[in-house]
């Protein structure tokens, strides 16, 4: 697959070597990459960390970052980036920081509202026009992201990946996760997930607009796909889906929990039936932004890191 270095920086301090390009790739740097992607049938642009151990003669494992409502691929990187970063230097992992939604073509359609729409894909692929003609991340992030690291990089090989994610993206890496099983994702995590968006404002109106109805959601809802398992509990099909343990956190001040927006509780009592171990930290005082994820995002480096390396 064809792909192009948009944007490079140094961002740990080992891995330099003299003379290499701004467009080509380099250990212990920061990329922005572009790339036309046959899944949303738009340019697509992704971050990409690589450690200074990178090399495409050896398989470095990978951790996804999937970001939250009106982000895009650089809000991660910029924000908690820093931290992250060094975390994943340290175990030789590189990060991935997909799009949260097509973007950069005017066929897109798009709505001015933060939560529908560009910016706001929730990670699955819809059926409804005029958006099921490029709004299909659930295919982009599960299916060819991974091919293009894994064929042309090296990266992310024999399924050494995992995957975490804030907000709209803790929906995300929990359902993409959940539904795809271990085999797929060594490890998941996230950071103030949407974990019941069927009975939510925010999931309703995204299930609503691109998958026609909200019971179409159910399928893309992590306490839901958590209740499947304890329906199937017995069945070996159920421990090839079970993790060893999920890690959640979630800030006591964080304003989207106390508007119902989160809903943990839901997931958190049909983990407990189901048998998946969840951790489920509650930080006192932390909210909803981006330093409540830069404090605690080396904790979930390192977490990922006992499965991927």
């Amino acid at each position: 697959m064809t792909f192009e270095v948009i944007f490079k920086t140094r961002v740990v301090d080992k891995g330099y070597t003299e003379g290499i390009p701004s467009n080509q790739l380099e250990k212990g740097c920061y990329h922005r990459i572009s790339h036309m992607s046959t899944s949303t049938k738009t340019k697509m642009i992704f971050g990409l960390f690589l450690p200074s151990s990178y090399s495409m003669d050896t398989n470095t494992p990978v951790l996804f970052w999937l970001s939250g409502l009106a982000c895009d691929d650089t809000n991660f990187a910029m924000k908690a980036g820093s931290r992250a970063f060094d975390a994943a230097e340290q175990h030789g992992m590189a990060i991935v920081m997909p799009d949260t939604s097509p973007r950069h073509d005017e066929s897109i359609p798009n709505v001015d509202e933060y939560d529908f729409g560009i910016g706001a894909g929730f990670y699955i692929n819809a059926t409804v026009e005029p958006y099921s003609t490029h709004f299909q991340m659930y295919d982009y992030v599960t299916q060819e992201l991974p091919s293009l690291l894994q064929n042309d990089l090296a990266i992310g090989k024999d399924g050494l990946k995992a995957i975490c994610g804030h907000s709209m993206g803790g929906h995300g890496a929990l359902t993409i996760a959940l539904r795809e099983g271990k085999t797929s994702w060594r490890s998941v995590s996230a950071f103030a997930p949407i974990c019941h968006p069927t009975a939510c404002h925010w999931g309703q109106k995204a299930f609503q607009g691109y998958l026609g109805s909200v019971e179409a959601g159910k399928a893309h809802d992590a306490t839901c796909l958590m209740e499947s398992l304890e329906k199937s509990s017995g069945d070996t099909g159920n421990q090839k889906l079970l993790f060893e343990e999920l890690l959640i956190d979630l800030g006591t001040a964080d304003e989207f929990l106390h508007k119902g927006q989160l809903l943990p509780d839901a997931l958190v009592s049909a983990a407990e039936k189901s048998g998946q171990k969840l951790i489920m930290n509650m930080r006192e005082g932390f909210d909803h932004s981006y330093y409540f994820i830069a404090k605690f995002i080396e904790d979930h480096v390192h977490f990922h890191a006992k499965y991927l390396v």
